[in-house]
């Protein structure tokens, strides 16, 4: 994959499926244990909204399994979700007829009552089961499961998006997960996008997030891993859960060693209700954490921050001593330029920098700085200067091809603009040589010339439209009136407080 603006270019291509359209199988009685709290579409609007989320997926409730099955004969859904009781069919007789003229529709099924789980079991028409807790975000948690699951592959091959790999076996645990996890990916991701970029940028990077895959036995596991390990950039894993070769008791520190076998240093939380697990697993390399802790969330959050790189970038040295901070990727240059040897070679060993760059969406940055070891260089500095200036040309690509929404820390920066609306004629026609010059090879073909756009900064439509109705402008575009009265009129007129 290209460098630079062509991440973005890539990020078009991702998520080809998207869950749309729901159909919900439910009981009255089940239906209005959902809603209890809410309007189902209203909360998953939000819940869609809030997390700065693509639209929210309609859904389309069923009452029984035979209503059910006519809606899916007279129209396309792209996920189904069931209660466990659905009328007189039981919801494995339904899951089957749903698959039998739709075997990639996924069927999930989802209960809210835990006696029952033990009686419950996937396959035989039912994908997966979840457990309603009360938590609306199981819904978008299952909606997002599927879009990763049935996209990952193509997102890891088109854009080298990066993989989180979740091993739970117990319904119950990973469907109190999945929300967290989710609020925290898309929080972070959202915050980390807020660096810089306009909005279309910003939504685009959006796409290129981590992909969530979840495994609840050894094989399903292994496979995942062997299948992305160049692109899992963190491991949840349980302690205990099926491994038809060795045993349950011992599968979870079994896929650690496995993991470490390959990557020495990628971040793995274990977590367990059996404390006696803890020690081997520190011994091992790996972060421990009791599932009934009492700040369970708020290690989850740390975990991400300071192990998956979602936090500021920590210059250390080896012993842990902390020698400087980069919240962003210009800050990283400078810190970098002035950071202890120690602490460069600490870091690049490790490969810090690429992954910390592939939680920013930085990815065709990272890959080059991932595929590279110390024994490509003959020191240290050499590294330096490689890192420094690949990420100074990189910072450079962007911004002379970026077109940038206006703030004051990229004031400096060479095409931005104010406003929502469109750039207008002028300012489009500019806008579009500004970002398209270094691809029309002008340059090399008249080298004794040269061809710049200038620091420019351009008011959006939607501005222009205000600025004419808050002065009360628009009488000119419908009146004669002299050139010079027109021209005073405008200058004497204000623009708002927030573009002044």
């Amino acid at each position: 994959m290209a460098v630079g603006i062509s991440d973005l270019q890539s990020f078009e291509r991702l998520t080809p499926f998207r869950v749309r359209d729901v159909l919900l199988v439910a009981s009255p009685f089940d239906h209005y244990l959902l809603e209890e709290s809410g309007y189902l579409a209203e909360i998953m609007r939000r819940e869609y909204t809030d997390l700065n989320l693509s639209q929210a997926p309609r859904i389309i409730h069923s009452h029984d399994a035979d209503d059910a099955l006519e809606l899916l004969a007279n129209r396309d859904f792209d996920l189904i979700i069931t209660m466990v009781r659905v009328g007189t069919m039981d919801p494995y007789a339904f899951g089957r007829r749903a698959k039998r003229d739709n075997p990639d529709l996924p069927v999930i099924m989802l209960s809210h009552n835990t006696r029952e789980l033990a009686t419950l079991h996937t396959g035989d028409g039912i994908d997966r089961i979840f457990v309603w807790t009360g938590d609306s975000r199981i819904l978008l948690s299952i909606c997002k499961l599927i879009e990763d699951e049935k996209n990952a592959e193509n997102d890891v091959e088109n854009g080298d998006v990066q993989v989180i790999l979740l091993v739970e076996d117990s319904r119950r645990f990973y469907s109190a997960y999945l929300p967290l996890l989710y609020s925290q990916l898309v929080n972070q991701t959202t915050r980390l996008m807020g660096e810089g970029g306009n909005l279309y940028e910003r939504l685009l990077r959006l796409r290129a997030r981590a992909k969530i895959m979840l495994a609840s036995d050894y094989p399903t596991a292994k496979s995942i891993i062997d299948k992305y390990h160049h692109n899992i950039i963190g491991v949840f894993t349980d302690g205990k859960f099926p491994d038809p070769e060795g045993g349950r008791d011992t599968a979870g520190l079994k896929l650690v060693r496995y993991i470490r076998s390959r990557d020495s240093n990628l971040p793995i939380l274990f977590q367990s209700k059996n404390l006696e697990l803890k020690e081997e697993a520190e011994a091992l390399g790996v972060r421990f954490l009791h599932k009934e802790d009492t700040q369970l969330y708020g290690r989850i959050a740390d975990f991400m921050l300071e192990e998956m790189s979602f936090g500021d970038f920590i210059f250390k040295l080896p012993d842990g001593t902390e020698v400087g901070r980069a919240a962003n990727l210009r800050q990283l240059v400078e810190e970098l330029s002035r950071a202890p040897i120690e602490s460069v070679e600490y870091h690049a060993t490790r490969n810090h920098f690429s992954h910390w760059l592939r939680t920013r969406t930085e990815l065709s940055l990272a890959a080059s700085l991932r595929s590279l070891t110390i024994g490509d260089f003959e020191s240290t500095e050499e590294i330096r200067d490689f890192i420094l200036n690949a990420m100074r040309s990189h910072i450079d690509r962007v911004r002379n091809r970026s077109i940038r929404d206006n703030d004051s820390a990229h004031s400096d920066q060479g095409f931005l603009r104010i406003g929502r609306g469109s750039l207008g004629g002028k300012g489009r026609g500019l806008a579009f040589f500004f970002s398209r010059m270094p691809d029309l090879g002008l340059q090399d073909k008249f080298p004794d010339v040269e061809f710049i756009v200038p620091h420019s900064i351009v008011l959006a439509t939607d501005l222009f439209e205000e600025f004419i109705e808050m002065n009360g402008l628009s009488r000119f575009a419908h009146e004669d009136h002299d050139d010079s009265e027109v021209d005073a009129e405008f200058l004497a007129s204000k623009f708002s407080e927030d573009v002044e």
